[in-house]
């Protein structure tokens, strides 16, 4: 792998769940050693996080469907960047600010530190906050008012909530219904930038859907959302198996990589699921489970 990245034959950009998994070592030795593999190969090469390509996506798709003429998009909704702010879509990076570790609300506003610890952090050099980032402290992985699991928490609730639809959604009906339901279910979520897009635009949210016919053929022109719900509906169809406080992390990152990168490599349950899906086909995307496939790959397309 590191002779492909050196010779430029490939790149291996790091998805906010590649931060996140890093920290799970506890002994720091273990830590830094997969961080600095992770660091030679990436060289903080990031891919940003779903919902803020989502949002490109989607005005893309409106502006193709409804012919909207000198669309210019924004220069910092790029797939890829440098390092751990571009990886999170936050000038905070990995960390959330919250008033103690033992707060309970995700989704409280920023506080206000005197000392803050990540601006100290950056005011050392890229090189020590990402390095940091990235591998953490020998000492502590603990900032007091700097939260780090925010989304292990998040997961842990998503994972009650995606049960509680499996078990309804696959109890009442069959494979049609419970697909409908799961794009229903994500295009509902990205309605207000839907509705704002189209406000930006000049343009009616009616104009661009006027049957169920128009949100499906929207919803597939959008990557990320296409890929999230496909993956959602293969992972609902495995009811003998828990939803678990991890998949959110792993369908938010696959979401991003499936259409972005020419080679995913991913859990043989995810991988199975995406084949599944037919999504490997509709994005060209190489998805294997194994990372010696994925070398196997690099050298047939730079050979």
């Amino acid at each position: 792998m590191a002779d492909c990245k050196d010779s430029g034959r490939a790149h291996f950009p790091l998805s906010a769940m590649h931060y996140m998994e890093t920290w799970h070592r506890a002994k720091w030795e273990s830590r830094y050693e997969l961080a600095g593999i992770m660091r030679q190969l990436s060289g903080y090469l990031p891919l940003a996080p779903m919902f803020r390509l989502q949002r490109a996506e989607i005005e893309e798709a409106i502006v193709e469907k409804l012919g909207i003429k000198g669309y210019v998009p924004a220069p910092e909704v790029g797939a890829f960047g440098h390092g751990v702010d571009h990886a999170f879509a936050s000038t905070s990076g990995r960390f959330v600010y919250v008033e103690s570790l033992g707060d309970e609300n995700l989704d409280s506003p920023p506080i206000k530190m005197e000392d803050d610890p990540i601006r100290i952090l950056k005011s050392s050099g890229d090189a020590v906050y990402q390095w940091a980032s990235l591998a953490g402290s020998p000492d502590s992985l603990d900032i007091e008012g700097i939260d780090r699991i925010t989304q292990h928490r998040r997961g842990s609730l998503y994972a009650e909530s995606q049960q509680i639809k499996m078990e309804r959604w696959t109890s009442s009906g069959g494979r049609d219904l419970l697909d409908r339901a799961v794009i229903t279910d994500d295009f509902n979520l990205a309605l207000d930038e839907i509705n704002e897009i189209c406000e930006i635009r000049g343009v009616t949210p009616m104009s661009l859907v006027r049957s169920r016919e128009d949100i499906v053929e929207l919803w597939r022109s959008i990557p990320t959302m296409h890929v999230y719900s496909s993956l959602r509906m293969q992972r609902f169809r495995n009811s003998h198996q828990k939803w678990s406080q991890h998949d959110l992390a792993d369908l938010l990152a696959l979401s991003a990589a499936i259409p972005y990168c020419d080679i995913v490599v991913t859990e043989r349950q995810w991988c199975h699921f995406a084949k599944q899906a037919k999504l490997d086909r509709a994005y060209g995307t190489l998805i294997a489970s194994s990372v010696d496939a994925a070398l196997v790959k690099v050298n047939e397309f730079t050979a």
